[in-house]
């Protein structure tokens, strides 16, 4: 499968180390840092992160209005801290401000190092902010000077390859915000490309620096605490799909409860998200051999366990550990009657296609008889067709047909999609099935094609 042979985040790693090394560099570690937007996970999911290869954590303590004269710091109510000890835990600190303020560095400094002093500042401090303005990177340099160490400043990579001087500001490290879903934390939206080129401009500037992106989700409405996912809302019973440039959209035609919020029928709601193999796709453009200077990269946002939209956490987690970002699904078959199958699709691992309307589907391809009548299930709908020698597919009307397709809006992780009933004319001589997904990232993978059983066990 074409899916199979793309390079995985190891190799990524390891080409371009081997680059530095073609180089006559030393070889350079790149480190993976997460950051915990919402609160400190679990022991388990700490020791979990760390198996994988998670060198740090970014921690959000607070905000700073940076004013012509003066910096306002807000600190935010931070957790018990206990649970992260042995850790290299940097304090990140949301920064606001407009033209040419360049606030009180000393002022901050003086606020900041309690802060820093509780434990969660022994991997340094990040400044964040979501647009350049032309008093912040004097800002973020007084503060590395008051605070006596570097100081990191996070941005979009457009604005910091639009901004950053050739050689960098003194004793600041740009962190470079690229790909994912940036409009989660209200980042400006981007393009692949823009983020790309933007990189690329990054590399130029001869500046160690280091790449994020966010996987954080959106949804409007956004649910309530207990958790939502997409496969509550991609069953066509219960909403209207409707596949959008930037986010999904989906008609209610049902009633549901939305982690808790409830929402009536008619109501629509928006989804934005990064699934893994998007995630895949941002880091193989992170992790080019053509960045030697490129330090490491970050996540932005640790996933959350299931339920959950877009990357769960176990999906995240798997996929650090070297397994493939796709499902790969299975079908199973069970004959009620000679004549009559039921087709289910199930899908073992942690990850989920992306949403289609016409891209995720199962195929049965059959000999000897005719359809009779198709009962969905919880597919979503259908096409009668011919397969072609060169394995095209065309379309035909149900008496003509040798082969149907079931289609999904979504292949849910971990999962069994209800089966279909197939009823033929009479017993057919042989039934084949082989499946097919469309990825977050836009490429397809798809299964081989099988036979399957004409009894049930």
């Amino acid at each position: 499968m074409a899916a199979m042979v793309r390079t995985r985040l190891v190799a990524a790693c390891a080409l371009l180390l081997a680059a530095a090394g073609m180089a006559g560099e030393a070889p350079r570690r790149l480190t993976h840092r997460v950051w915990l937007l919402g609160g400190i996970p679990d022991e388990g999911t700490l020791t979990a992160l760390r198996a994988v290869g998670v060198t740090g954590l970014v921690l959000p303590v607070g905000r700073v209005e940076v004013s012509e004269r003066s910096s306002k710091f807000t600190l935010s109510q931070l957790p018990d801290l206990s649970g992260l000890a042995g850790w290299p835990v940097t304090s990140l600190v949301w920064v606001e401000g407009s033209g040419k303020a360049a606030g009180d560095p000393g002022s901050f400094a003086t606020q900041l190092t309690p802060v820093q002093r509780s434990g969660t500042g022994s991997g340094g401090l990040v400044l964040v902010a979501r647009v350049f303005f032309p008093g912040l990177a004097g800002f973020a340099a007084g503060v590395a000077a008051r605070l006596g160490q570097p100081v990191e400043l996070a941005l979009p990579a457009q604005d910091l390859a639009q901004h950053l001087p050739a050689g960098g500001w003194p004793r600041v490290r740009p962190l470079a915000v690229a790909f994912g879903n940036p409009g989660a934390l209200g980042f400006p939206s981007t393009t692949l490309q823009d983020d790309l080129t933007a990189l690329d401009t990054l590399d130029g500037a001869m500046v160690p620096y280091r790449a994020a992106v966010v996987v954080a989700p959106t949804a409007e409405p956004p649910p309530g605490p207990g958790g939502a996912t997409l496969a509550l809302l991609a069953n066509g019973e219960t909403a209207a799909f409707d596949p959008g440039a930037r986010g999904s959209i989906f008609k209610l035609r049902k009633a549901v409860d939305w982690g808790g919020v409830p929402l009536a029928v008619g109501q629509s709601v928006k989804v934005e998200i990064v699934d893994t193999a998007s995630y895949h796709r941002d880091l193989g453009l992170v992790l080019r051999p053509v960045r030697p200077l490129l330090e490491g990269w970050d996540t932005i946002g640790l996933p959350g366990a299931e339920p959950t939209l877009g990357m769960s956490r176990a999906a995240f987690l798997a996929y650090l550990r070297g397994e493939t970002p796709y499902p790969r699904p299975r079908v199973e078959a069970d004959w009620p009657s000679p004549t009559t199958v039921r087709v289910t699709l199930t899908n073992p691992t942690p990850q989920a296609s992306a949403l289609a309307t016409t891209g995720n589907w199962l195929e049965l391809r059959f000999e000897g008889t005719e359809v009779r009548d198709v009962q969905l299930g919880a597919f979503a709908g259908m096409e009668y067709g011919k397969v072609g020698a060169d394995g095209s597919w065309h379309l035909t009307v149900a008496r003509d047909a040798s082969a149907i397709r079931l289609f999904l809006t979504l292949v849910p992780p971990q999962a069994r999609v209800s089966g279909a009933l197939v009823a033929f004319l009479s017993r057919p001589r042989e039934v084949r099935a082989r499946w097919h997904v469309r990825l977050g990232d836009g490429t397809d993978v798809g299964g081989p094609l099988e036979p399957l059983p004409l009894t049930s066990r």
